[in-house]
């Protein structure tokens, strides 16, 4: 079984997050892939940043700065989209075109926000989209809408999100829950996971590619 360790945003490498030299570290610390987040600009250009844009906000990564960086590097990446703009996930479809990077760039997303890209499938069938599952429990009675893949997981930043999904899905039910994803078709991943007993949770479901803050750990843990 391979397992790939995915950076998030590049945190804990002591480099600005979503730039280049985070990225750099990430893999460098052994990550094979990077997620990242995507924003609209007041006019209309996408840059890579978590946070709403400001006027303060100093040289933010460009989508082509970015799209460049993933060619080279030929690692897989995994784009948040910040909003449900049709404009951001028609740029970012532009921009996997010009560079025919289909097998290499995701598109994932709350259900809020990645309604647009998962219409856009339509249209591009290639487009790997892969949402948030906001309430995995319900897949039992209704499978989600198709897609490339789903994001399990919890944010360690919301109080309780990891108690409270553990208690929601016990082990044998997030078993359950992967292995009907896959039967349907779906890449199933996990984040943002940081510490060893979420790690070893998801792990023993089956699930190979998780993003963390903490390379090193999850290296250790999946390998």
């Amino acid at each position: 079984m391979s397992f790939v360790v995915i950076s998030h945003r590049g945190r804990k490498t002591g480099e600005k997050e979503n730039s280049i030299a985070a990225f750099e570290k990430a893999i460098k610390m052994g990550a094979e892939g990077i997620e990242c987040d995507a924003r609209l600009t007041f006019d209309n250009e996408v840059i890579i940043i978590h946070d709403r844009v400001s006027e303060t906000d100093k040289e933010p990564l460009t989508l082509p700065e970015l799209f460049l960086y993933i060619k080279k590097k030929e690692a897989p990446f995994f784009i948040e989209v910040k909003s449900s703009s049709k404009v951001l996930i028609e740029k970012i479809i532009e921009e996997i075109e010009k560079e025919d990077l289909w097998q290499l760039v995701h598109a994932i997303g709350f259900s809020t926000v990645i309604k647009t890209a998962l219409k856009a499938q339509e249209k591009y069938p290639k487009l790997r989209v892969m949402p948030f599952v906001n309430f995995p429990p319900f897949s039992f009675i209704k499978v989600p809408q198709k897609s490339y893949g789903l994001f399990l997981g919890w944010i360690d930043e919301w109080r309780g999100s990891q108690f409270l999904f553990r208690k929601l899905i016990p082990q044998q039910r997030l078993e359950k829950l992967v292995k009907l994803y896959k039967k349907n078709g779906f890449k199933v991943m996990a984040g943002v996971i940081n510490n060893e007993k979420g790690l070893r949770y998801f792990k023993n479901a089956g699930i190979t590619d998780i993003v963390t803050d903490e390379i090193e750990l999850t290296s250790k843990i999946l390998k």
